[in-house]
């Protein structure tokens, strides 16, 4: 349902202008854009002023009417976009590019509810037809830009000046050198970062030569785009270790092909990535990476762990012993961890605002991808220095038919949702706020858990439709890992060096006695004596057989 005019006398121009000659109405409609382009929502406007910088005629009565700016900006936006839908007019009978919503969204990369705010701080609209048949809402290539230039804090904006003709004429002079190994994507997203202009603009000026000059068409010349099979087909075979040459070799394609079907995937991952975080002032500060940084050692130095902090219950399974080896966070250093994963967070969406997907370098996607991993670096400290909070509450909620694993693996999820969700800006504790919510969630986990295995008991036939909750392979390995780990802490330093690299208990190769003397600075026998030592020591430990 279309909006409603919020001034009376605007809605009555609007109607007016329906009515007048078709010529007539493109020039006031141009002439309402540019009219709404220059408007200033706090200032009112006399309503003669307005009827004549449209219609070009100064009304007899109502020039004492004052209208504000605020209103004016939403009823001509209504205006532009009625007398448009009038003129029946197609969007290849324009002379310059039209971008659909989509368009808009995906240049600027942002959300169509971001584009309705620009519409409302006076983003021209039209309703034009598609080459679908379909009447839909678009935009003027240049009205965003103009938007744009006036609006520097909206989105990053190009240059949005007219070509001049010397202009005009090196775009098509790159354009034809790149298109004999390069395709139409490629080619207007080199020549625009060259040029310093938007992607469509190259393209709607080379596409504009080719049809004036069929003869010298230029992306004629050009390879075909990369296929959505061929695609997948590049991305799983880059994923699994193919080189982008190997790649171009087969398929026989330019690197650059491959190259652009490889960033592309990387920024469409990371524009699609979901990231919410809590602002905090200290973000905005140029310092904000060294003052974080600097409150954070701080809290390292002044608060070091003590004994009690790291004591291990000693009727816990290896695998959960090895959770209390993590100190606990004082008050302070969980501020400084939990301000560092915001800022790192507040880093990403800063820098993917200002991304342009079109023109993005490899730089700027190793950039984000870096901001996404310290992030996640910082969130993992958060994450193992809580684990033991986890443990605390799933064992007050562990029954006769639900195991502990069991619910310390939902609980590990809901803390992860609780590092995302909590704000240090409030005081409060993040133990406290990861207690409820660890609470909560077993409270409902738990009787969903019980129905289940109780259903699963009374009816064994049910046990084939539930997934094995039992510990898998790769937990009964981590445990003996742990074990492993454990019993080597009992050792020296050089014993432990030895045994690991002899029995490849850290890389997975077992060595020989004589490797792992080269590997330490010792003699094959040196090796065989500590090797032969250590592991009676650990007989000597413990009542099993070690070899």
């Amino acid at each position: 349902m279309m909006a409603k005019f919020r001034l009376a006398n605007i809605a009555q121009l609007a109607r007016e202008m329906v009515f007048a000659p078709l010529d007539v109405r493109t020039i006031q409609l141009a002439r309402a854009e540019d009219l709404l382009h220059i408007l200033v929502p706090a200032k009112a406007y006399p309503l003669d002023f307005i009827v004549y910088k449209i219609t070009d005629y100064r009304p007899k009565t109502g020039g004492e009417d004052l209208l504000t700016g605020l209103a004016l900006q939403h009823d001509l936006g209504l205006l532009i976009e009625r007398v448009s839908e009038s003129l029946d007019i197609r969007t290849s009978a324009l002379p310059e590019p039209v971008l659909s919503i989509d368009d808009v969204a995906e240049k600027f990369n942002v959300t169509s509810k971001t584009i309705q705010r620009w519409r409302r701080k006076g983003l021209p609209a039209r309703r034009l037809i598609f080459p679908d048949g379909k009447r839909r809402i678009c935009f003027l290539l240049s009205s965003v830009e103009r938007f744009l230039s006036s609006h520097s804090d909206q989105a990053a904006a190009g240059n949005f000046t007219l070509l001049t003709p010397a202009e005009h004429d090196q775009i098509i002079r790159h354009c034809r050198r790149l298109a004999e190994r390069c395709d139409v994507n490629e080619i207007t997203r080199r020549v625009a970062r060259r040029m310093n202009r938007s992607p469509l603009a190259i393209l709607h000026t080379v596409r504009k030569h080719d049809q004036e000059h069929p003869d010298r068409a230029i992306f004629s010349h050009a390879p075909e785009p990369v296929g959505q099979q061929d695609r997948s087909a590049i991305l799983n075979a880059y994923r699994a270790g193919t080189t982008v040459t190997a790649l171009a070799h087969r398929l026989a394609r330019p690197r650059s092909a491959i190259y652009r079907v490889i960033i592309d995937d990387r920024i469409h991952r990371l524009t699609r990535r979901k990231v919410r975080f809590h602002d905090d002032p200290l973000y905005h500060h140029d310092d904000a990476a060294a003052a974080i940084q600097s409150i954070l050692s701080q809290e390292e130095l002044a608060n070091p762990p003590n004994r009690e902090e790291t004591r291990v219950p000693r009727d816990l399974l290896p695998y959960l012993q090895d959770l209390y080896r993590t100190p606990l966070l004082t008050k302070g250093k969980e501020r400084a961890l939990f301000l560092k994963l915001g800022f790192h967070k507040y880093q990403f969406v800063r820098s993917r605002r200002r991304l342009e997907t079109e023109l993005a370098r490899h730089r700027q996607i190793c950039e984000l991808e870096h901001f996404l991993a310290q992030a996640h670096e910082t969130k993992n400290a958060i994450v193992r220095a809580n684990l033991r909070l986890v443990v605390s509450v799933a064992r007050k909620h562990a029954r006769p038919t639900v195991g502990l694993l069991e619910l310390i693996s939902e609980g590990n999820l809901t803390l992860m949702r609780a590092v995302d969700g909590f704000d240090v800006t409030r005081g409060n504790r993040f133990s406290t706020y990861a207690t409820l919510a660890l609470m909560k969630g077993f409270a409902r986990s738990v009787p969903e858990l019980l129905a289940a295995n109780c259903a699963a008991t009374s009816n064994p036939e049910i046990l084939t439709q539930l997934p094995d909750r039992r510990p898998t392979l790769a937990m009964s390995r981590l445990s003996d890992r742990d074990e492993v780990r454990q019993l080597l802490s009992r050792l020296d330093d050089r014993e432990r060096n030895v045994l690991s690299a002899y029995y490849g208990l850290e890389q997975g190769i077992p060595a020989t006695y004589q490797e792992v003397g080269v590997r330490l600075g010792l003699s094959k026998e040196r090796v065989r004596q500590i090797e032969q030592s250590a592991m009676a020591k650990l007989r000597a430990r413990v009542p099993v057989d070690l070899s």
